[in-house]
């Protein structure tokens, strides 16, 4: 007895079948025109035949199987990063058997690893057989918060390990979810101190790159106070005090967040200039005292109606004249934010709630929320930030 097809059993329709699409305008039939001749095995056979246009094919073969063997490529990292191989040859160079002897490895499944690195642009093969950091693998040493980062993907890839099934699923129980904690609590900040825990250290040691880049963008020599609204255990406004040291600097979280930052920042010498307030930034009164506010990957963890009563309770909380700062990964022309926009869609999805916006929707709900005076501002990495001001 035959088996009943499914639509993935369907053979594929031609291009050139498809309708008619004299409707459509200009740009849109020449793309599909230029889809057809691509998808011709004939004409790619003659662009492989022809050398200015071999080099463009080439290409784009590239990219597209860096896209396919992005898991690969993904997990040679992790692998590197567990393994201690980059912290292990940051002071300089060995071999492949010291390597294998130091991290407890076969000599000929560490040559495997090294190549792959090397072929990745982690590694180096300086001469033969003596491996050294790339540039790639010396930030990887240097930057405990990407490493942080890398092993966290861990778990969002155990969230994907069925990813059509999680686009179909509206409510998926999901350990970024979990992980997150209060993405699902109604009441965040009812949340005790261990169920805060991981994810304010993973934020403070990845902050160090975002909060280079706020510094790099925006100038702090005339703020007398700064706000950090979510500021977490603290990373971006360590790094703006020890910036600028007459700086005061205040910081809003949740309750079980804010004991854990009132450590990190007196450890760090900064107790003197800091006030710590906890509270829920949708409902509790914020602190106005402030001159400056910074909400730093606060906006994009969140649905539109969240960040709605987020802005409008900064609105109602804060003086008439205080700049307010959104810095976050925003979706752009820039590829670095076209890459983050991609890898945010996916991630908060898995997450359970957020999403990436571009400036112009952010400016749209600072514009709602009764905010004036709004600008973008570039930053030199829109992979890693772009910043959108506001003055209430």
């Amino acid at each position: 007895m035959a088996s009943r097809a499914t639509s993935s059993d369907q053979p594929m329709k031609p291009l050139h079948q498809t309708a008619d699409h004299a409707s459509h305008p200009l740009r849109i039939r020449l793309r599909l025109w230029r889809n057809r001749l691509l998808a011709s095995p004939g004409f790619r056979n003659a662009i492989a035949r022809t050398p200015l246009l071999r080099a463009i094919a080439n290409r784009k073969a590239n990219d597209l199987f860096r896209l396919t063997g992005g898991f690969i490529f993904s997990q040679v990292l992790l692998a590197g990063v567990r393994l201690g191989l980059y912290e292990t040859l940051a002071p300089g160079p060995l071999s492949s058997g010291q390597l294998a002897a130091r991290l407890g490895l076969d000599e000929g499944r560490m040559k495997i690893l090294l190549r792959a690195n090397a072929d990745l642009g982690l590694l180096m093969e300086a001469s033969p057989d003596l491996w050294l950091l790339d540039d790639a693998g010396v930030i990887l040493a240097s930057d405990r918060g990407l490493a942080g980062m890398i092993r966290h993907h861990e778990m969002l890839y155990r969230d994907l390990t069925d990813p059509d099934q999680m686009l179909r699923t509206r409510e998926t129980d999901t350990e970024l979810r979990r992980y997150w904690s209060y993405v699902r609590e109604a009441r965040p900040d009812s949340l005790g101190a261990d169920e805060v825990a991981d994810y304010s250290v993973l934020m403070r040691e990845s902050q160090a790159m975002m909060a280079s880049c706020i510094l790099a963008s925006h100038d702090f020599a005339r703020v007398r106070v700064l706000l950090d609204v979510g500021g977490g255990e603290g990373a971006f406004l360590a790094a703006a005090a020890a910036a600028h040291p007459s700086l005061e600097i205040r910081l809003f979280d949740l309750p079980a967040v804010t004991d854990r930052a009132r450590d990190h920042l007196d450890s760090l010498g900064f107790g003197q200039r800091t006030q710590v307030h906890g509270g829920d930034f949708t409902r509790d009164r914020i602190p106005d005292d402030a001159d400056c506010v910074t909400l730093v990957r606060v906006l994009c963890d969140h649905d539109d109606a969240r960040v709605a009563a987020i802005l409008a309770n900064l609105h109602r909380s804060l003086r008439p004249g205080t700049r307010l700062i959104v810095a976050e990964a925003m979706n752009g022309r820039a590829e670095g934010a076209r890459l983050a926009s991609a890898y945010f869609g996916i991630y908060f999805l898995a997450m359970g709630s957020g999403r990436c916006r571009s400036d112009a929707e952010i400016a749209a709900l600072l514009w709602a929320a009764g905010f004036a005076g709004v600008k973008t501002v570039a930053t030199p990495n829109p992979l890693i930030a772009t910043l959108v001001t506001a003055v209430r």
